[in-house]
């Protein structure tokens, strides 16, 4: 991704689809978000408009995918370890591909909604290489709220 720094969600999926319908769908009904797609869907990189619910600031943030590479799972296992266990570097390794999510600064939290939906729809983890930290859907949903309640 040539936008800057990104959240790494894992997937399960071993392909690229874009169904940014059933996305949003999801995202509608698990985290009361929209999200709209903003361009091509075939792009390599895929900008998506950003709704988060009680009217929060919407954005727009680019995702990209290509397939899992071994510093992936180096920065997963680190996290992990550093984390002190939790099966999540686990779950990592199963996932052939990653989608990056754009991230607009250290503290972005329509990113972070935006990589909890993309984890919540391809049911892997999300990495934050900053920290390293790797998490899964609860957790970022837990930092979405604590990130709420600062604004």
């Amino acid at each position: 991704m040539s936008v800057g720094p990104a959240y790494v969600v894992f997937s399960l999926s071993a392909d690229a689809h874009v169904d940014v319908r059933a996305w949003d769908a999801h995202a509608q009904r698990f985290f009361a978000t929209r999200l709209e797609l903003v361009g091509d869907a075939d792009a390599v990189e895929i900008r998506l408009a950003v709704t988060p619910p009680g009217g929060g600031a919407e954005g727009e943030r680019c995702i990209a995918w290509r397939a899992r590479r071994e510093e992936d799972l180096a920065a997963a296992d680190a996290a992990e370890r550093r984390a002190g266990g939790g099966g999540l570097a686990g779950l990592a390794r199963r996932c052939p591909t990653v989608w990056l999510v754009e991230r607009a600064g250290e503290d972005d939290p329509l990113a972070l909604r935006l990589a909890a939906i993309m984890a919540s729809v391809h049911l892997g983890p999300v990495l934050d290489a900053r920290g390293p930290e790797l998490f899964g859907v609860k957790t970022a949903r837990a930092k979405l709220e604590r990130q709420t309640m600062r604004s």
